[in-house]
């Protein structure tokens, strides 16, 4: 029997789900990550032991996603289990879909999902070639993180734990998030 822990963490509602064998135990939303670590910790003492720990590694929420991968890495030191990231693209119902979600500075991200899996990695795309992007996908289902003015009929919603405990096939080293582009740092002068 596993005893696996799913934290998602890579918009401003995250989720935590404690699974053995697949079969969900509990589940959780927590708000910010100032909360993650004491829903982590309640939740871990509903079991004996702690196997495997699975985060999304985004794209999203810089903040968010570090401080999971950060709390992922240190339980893995306190407690001896595994750890595992996966894509937080990968945490919707669908097999079949396309996620878009906010970049800043005038960008999307857009990551094609087939047959339960990222194929590549998400892709920057300008704000004003979104439409054209989603137009020539062959996927039309269509999640955003984010309410997106220039496609107002997609279906917003965030990434959930739960659907990332099924995607054992796409887990690799935990290590650090996705990074869609470098970061700006400003330079003193």
């Amino acid at each position: 029997m596993v005893n696996r822990l799913v934290i998602e963490n890579s918009g401003p509602t995250g989720s935590i789900v404690l699974a053995r064998d697949h079969a969900i135990v509990l589940e959780k939303t927590f708000q910010g990550s100032a909360e993650l670590a004491r829903m982590a910790d309640t939740t871990i003492k509903e079991i004996d032991r702690l196997d495997e720990i699975v985060v999304g590694i985004g794209p999203g929420s810089y903040t968010g996603l570090r401080v999971a991968v950060a709390t992922a890495l240190g339980m893995k030191l306190a407690l001896g289990c595994r750890t595992f990231g996966c894509a937080s693209v990968l945490g919707y119902p669908e097999e079949n879909y396309l996620v878009i979600g906010d970049a800043r500075r005038g960008a999307f991200f857009l990551a094609e999902i087939r047959a339960g899996k990222l194929p590549e990695l998400p892709r920057l795309i300008p704000r004003a070639d979104l439409g054209a992007e989603i137009s020539r996908a062959s996927l039309k289902r269509i999640f955003a993180t984010s309410p997106a003015e220039e496609l107002p009929d997609v279906e917003v919603m965030l990434p959930q734990a739960r659907h990332l405990l099924g995607r054992d096939e796409s887990f690799q080293d935990l290590r650090e998030p996705i990074y869609l582009k470098e970061p700006h740092i400003t330079q003193p002068k």
